[in-house]
């Protein structure tokens, strides 16, 4: 990833949208995220190219896609990510009407609709830590789209939770196969908790009785897998003592990132 500007013209070509769509897609996002363009008015250009029809559908399928892609070509402490995640706040705040999406209607910037789906997706593509020739590339786009999702579940854009939670399990609660794959799960669960601590000690703090999907979905990892699963203040414990062990022996960017996560935590707990 590079902090040079984004080519948003030759991103857009890669997406189903009409060629007019595609270049009103490219203006508004390189006069917001490479230039100095407010969030209201790139949100109030992006409501203006969304179909209130059946082709909502696939617009919204696509524009999520298109700016998540967008989210993993911007590094991890570039200020863009925060420019992204403002537009899609000044979004979420727009009252535009509804639409229907797969046979029910949502409203259209509120819901969000078909947001989740697709960060679902994108999910998929967590680094496997196997040496590919690509490994660092995937890498540095893991941990912008966990920067980006945080950021935007402490916004109240989204209530992904979940996505949250399955970072933490995998980087703190589960084994880790190399040094590389312990520096880049302390990199993103403490993006997690930086971005959106108070969000997910809150949820410790509640006690919800899981639906049975849930409690498969939410369950804890090999390390502690006698805990209940969801959030509770038994995995939050855990988490905390984990980052400090992991941290010990981790590269000096990942030490840094813990330290931080480890003072949020405690200034949280205070």
């Amino acid at each position: 990833m590079s902090t040079s500007p984004i080519d948003f013209r030759a991103l857009t070509t890669t997406y189903n949208f009409t060629p007019e769509t595609q270049s009103q897609l490219a203006d508004l996002l390189d006069a917001s995220i490479n230039g100095s363009a407010s969030a209201q008015a790139t949100a109030d250009g992006l409501d203006k190219l969304c179909p209130r029809n059946d082709e909502a559908e696939g617009f919204l399928w696509s524009l999520w896609t298109l700016l998540i892609d967008v989210a993993k070509r911007i590094p991890l402490d570039d200020a863009r990510l925060q420019s992204l995640v403002e537009v899609l706040k000044a979004l979420n705040a727009k009252q535009s009407g509804s639409v229907e999406i797969w046979g029910s209607q949502h409203q259209l910037w509120a819901d969000m609709p078909l947001f989740g789906p697709v960060m679902r997706e994108a999910w998929n593509g967590s680094p496997e830590f196997n040496g590919s020739s690509d490994q660092a590339t995937k890498i540095a786009q893991w941990l912008s789209l966990n920067s980006f999702a945080a950021r935007l579940l402490s916004a109240s854009v989204q209530s992904w939770t979940n996505f949250a939670l399955w970072e933490l399990r995998d980087g703190l609660e589960e084994p880790l196969s190399t040094d590389e794959a312990r520096d880049t799960y302390l990199i993103t669960t403490s993006e997690w908790i930086t971005q959106a601590g108070k969000v997910l000690y809150d949820e410790t703090q509640k006690s919800i009785q899981l639906e049975s999907q849930a409690t498969q979905s939410l369950r804890p990892g090999k390390l502690i897998e006698e805990t209940k699963p969801g959030f509770n203040e038994e995995r939050w414990g855990f988490w905390k003592k984990r980052l400090e062990e992991l941290s010990a022996n981790a590269s000096a960017e990942a030490k840094k990132r813990t330290e931080k996560a480890l003072q949020v935590m405690k200034s949280l707990e205070a």
